[in-house]
């Protein structure tokens, strides 16, 4: 599925499948070179109104600021939202209450200058403002522009928010490639972890009958396919590099939006970056950006598959499953200990189908291993973990929890309880109703 352009408009490939379960966007996407100056026509052909508020942040701002406002103000009434932080910016409740107390009541349209945080709450703030949004990109650092779901910060709880896509994307290659070299890693992790989030997606479709939908697993490849094929371009931060990933976190985030939430781009890997995070913020100490924490947990939960899928055979008899684990009293303490008493208590209460019920857990671990060559034989596409090292390698990134900041034991927590972050499927829920997942995990750290 390679991407194919109408002056500098992608056009969004159309889905060939039946599956009932996706929608197709109003999104217009612009990638190109030197495209900025074109910004308020691509604006004004999808967007009506003419008073705009551009959300950015300071070092955005002081690198890109005169020439961004410049050309805006030549054709809108704009105002500016510089989101103050000291350090790193949060989506939290100041810097959305911020954006709040800076916007009109008649603002028309929002437009987002940034990447990840910047696009979070913009996304957010619109939805809640009940206007359209316009999203200009200045890195190819995650999935997240055309999604649907803001990851806000309450208190040290990473929540993640309904809210809306952009009406219109603006990828100015330009503007991109200046990105730091840590960025472009975050985006190749973000796009490496979709591996886990399909197997898993195809796992949770033979386990528990989850819907799938074909069209997304498509772009899902296709992105994959785009970072695989193009790694040495992307290493050199060439145009056709740093446009194959940016190309690729767009795909994996259109398929998010069709599918209307984040199943086709996102499992544990994505848990265990949260996980690090609200751990690190619990402690006040400083967090691995999105994409690298994704791009590390990839390697462990490809080390766990590989492990599991090594057992010869299961003799799995009921009564040696490990069943305090669903014991309800037993995993609320469990889960208050390993997120905290605040983050703990909203994850129980958000997740109200866990534990789920002893004989659902039974046909669980008979499905599994009923069915686990047609399970091999789905996912043979993984790569090995040593593929995805040797990947890491041409980039100089890192390899392990360590190199980002991440100690043994939080490690060891997040690959026992991220899993428990939402009651979404995963492997190291089967892992864990085999009563496998702890010997794993040890062996993994």
């Amino acid at each position: 599925m390679k991407p194919e352009y109408n002056n500098n408009k992608l056009i969004i490939p159309q889905p060939d499948c039946k599956c009932g379960y996706h929608i197709m966007p109003e999104t217009n996407i612009y990638i190109g070179d030197g495209i900025i100056s074109n910004a308020p026509a691509y604006i004004k052909e999808h967007i009506n109104g003419q008073k705009c508020m551009l959300i950015t942040d300071e070092n955005l701002f002081n690198l890109f600021g005169t020439e961004i406002v410049g050309i805006l103000s030549k054709e809108f009434d704009l105002t500016v939202c510089i989101l103050p932080s000291k350090g790193e910016l949060k989506p939290d409740t100041n810097a959305l209450g911020y954006i709040l107390m800076e916007a009109d009541l008649n603002t028309d349209f929002l437009i987002a200058f940034g990447s990840g945080t910047v696009n979070d709450l913009t996304r957010f703030a619109a939805a809640n403002m009940k206007i359209p949004f316009t999203s200009i990109g200045t890195a190819a650092s995650m999935d997240g522009y055309l999604s649907v779901i803001s990851p806000m910060l309450k208190g040290n709880l990473k929540i993640n928010k309904p809210a809306g896509y952009p009406k219109v994307g603006i990828y100015d290659l330009n503007i991109i490639k200046t990105a730091p070299s840590e960025m472009v890693f975050a985006g190749f992790g973000d796009v490496i972890g979709k591996y886990i989030a399909k197997a898993d997606w195809i796992m949770g479709s033979i386990i528990i009958d989850e819907p799938i939908c074909p069209y997304c697993i498509d772009l899902v490849d296709s992105a994959l396919e785009m970072c695989i094929v193009n790694l040495e371009e992307i290493k050199d931060r060439t145009a056709k590099g740093i446009k194959s990933l940016l190309e690729a976190l767009l795909l994996t985030g259109l398929a998010m939006l069709v599918n209307t939430n984040s199943r086709p781009a996102a499992s544990n890997e994505h848990n265990m970056g949260h996980y690090w995070e609200m751990m690190k913020l619990t402690e006040g100490k400083p967090h691995p950006s999105h994409g690298e924490a994704v791009g590390i947990a990839t390697l462990y939960c490809l080390g766990l598959y590989e492990k599991l899928f090594a057992i010869q055979s299961f003799d799995i008899k009921e009564e040696n499953l490990p069943w305090d684990a669903y014991d309800l009293n037993k995993r609320e303490k469990v889960i208050l200990e390993k997120y905290g008493a605040e983050v703990g208590r909203s994850i129980i209460d958000d997740n109200p189908t866990e534990p789920i019920l002893r004989e659902e857990r039974i046909r669980r671990v008979n499905t599994f291993i009923s069915a686990l060559p047609k399970i091999k034989s789905s996912l043979s596409f993984l790569p090995t973990r040593k593929d995805v090292e040797a990947y890491y390698n041409v980039l100089n990134a890192p390899l392990t929890a360590l190199e980002i900041g991440i100690e043994k034991s939080l490690l060891k927590d997040a690959l026992m309880y991220a899993k428990d972050y939402r009651d979404r499927y995963t492997v190291f829920k089967t892992a864990e109703e085999l009563g496998l997942l702890e010997e794993i995990v040890n062996s993994l750290v």
